[in-house]
């Protein structure tokens, strides 16, 4: 059986969402590229799937290397499902023990207020239609929420006019539309937002940011975005954090405002340093006492 194949079943099974789908057909696709054919139940043995892994990690993409994060997700998936496919006999052999790859604490990086301001304001400029509505509509407003609600970009592309209540000034998201699908989430809007939305306010089952092109396109037209505003490139998590790490640095309960079950999860991987982090060890460690200050002579060769 091929992978694809046993992929089909079990995201029906499993009740995978289609960005999981997506992610696993990635993972199958490189151990494709690797093997030079189409993967199959045989093709899942200890040897097979260590050298893809290692073959995978010396790789590299536009010129840079791959990431381990991105190596730990092939091989979580791939795991994942050699093991349901053992379950429902649809593959032989043992379990293998495969090293797990290192995963690397990557310090959380976030867009400032300023930056974010900036991506707004430059975004009002935009000219077209993106969607079937005006791009500078559609670009500063999906921000300008994003920024407040601390929401996943996919989630607002999901969001329908019927759990938006401009009067109210609140936003529902709900389960089904979220990571993990376990609970809705509500986030009140600030009154310009309101103002702003109410001017294309359409259906209660019409997508408030409906997106009329290849998916992925959003990433590219987002770096152009910020090129134009004279902002260094992140990704649309990096908003995301940027929310948090201010509410947070405000005293806020950032966990509670991302929808996290763990504190650890908010700390480790959403709030960002250079903005939550006022004070230093510098400023409690003593100074010093290193006499007058040295001339310092090279010397002789």
């Amino acid at each position: 059986m091929k992978l694809t194949e046993a992929l089909a079943r079990y995201v029906v099974i499993q009740d995978l969402s289609a960005r999981s789908e997506v992610l696993y057909r990635h993972s199958i696709a490189k151990f494709a590229e690797h093997l030079g054919h189409e993967p199959t139940a045989d093709d899942l043995t200890s040897m097979r799937v260590a050298e893809f892994l290692r073959w995978r990690a010396t790789n590299t993409r536009a010129g840079k290397p791959i990431s381990p994060d991105s190596v730990s997700k092939d091989r979580s998936q791939i795991l994942a499902l050699w093991r349901w496919m053992r379950e429902e006999d649809l593959t032989i052999g043992k379990m293998p023990r495969l090293k797990r790859r290192p995963k690397i604490a990557r310090t959380p990086r976030a867009y400032t207020s300023q930056d974010i301001a900036r991506l707004i304001v430059q975004a009002r400029k935009r000219h077209g239609r993106t969607g079937g509505l005006p791009s500078a509509w559609w670009w500063s407003s999906i921000l300008y929420a994003q920024w407040c609600c601390g929401a996943r970009i996919g989630e607002l592309m999901q969001l329908r006019w019927r759990n938006v209540d401009l009067v109210a000034a609140r936003v529902l998201f709900q389960a089904d539309t979220r990571k993990g699908r376990r609970a809705d989430i509500s986030h009140a809007l600030p009154a310009d937002l309101c103002r702003q939305l109410e001017e294309h306010r359409r259906g209660p089952d019409d997508l408030v940011w409906p997106w009329d092109r290849n998916p992925t396109s959003i990433y590219p037209s987002l770096r152009v975005l910020c090129r134009t505003a004279g902002v260094a490139y992140l990704p649309f998590h990096a908003v995301r954090k940027s929310s948090a790490s201010y509410v947070h640095a405000g005293g806020g309960d950032a966990t509670a405002h991302l929808g996290h079950h763990s504190t650890e999860m908010t700390r480790t991987h959403y709030l960002a340093p250079a903005i939550t982090q006022t004070r230093s060890a510098l400023d409690y460690l003593p100074a010093l006492d290193l006499g007058e200050e040295a001339e310092f002579v090279p010397e002789a060769e």
